[in-house]
């Protein structure tokens, strides 16, 4: 499932920027602005690693995520 890449070891507790980078522009797409759920139908990744994508861009300040009703609206921060 996770193979090695270019990637060094380091940075096997992160999320492969790629798919940071994925993610992003699929945000970017829906005018800075998408539910969990959408990112979940979007992508086939599994719960756990959208949750720790989000938390990883949450920490460096790129989105923003609100808790809305039983699930997340993810906004992408200006």
């Amino acid at each position: 499932h996770h193979f090695i890449s270019k990637h060094n070891e380091e940075d096997i507790q992160s999320e492969s920027e790629e798919d940071l980078g994925k993610l992003i522009s699929f945000i970017k797409e829906h005018d800075g602005r998408v539910t969990q759920k959408d990112i979940r139908k979007h992508f086939s990744w599994s719960e756990s690693k959208i949750s720790l994508m989000i938390a990883e861009l949450e920490d460096k300040g790129t989105l923003k995520k609100i808790k809305r009703g039983r699930g997340n609206i993810i906004i992408l921060q200006r």
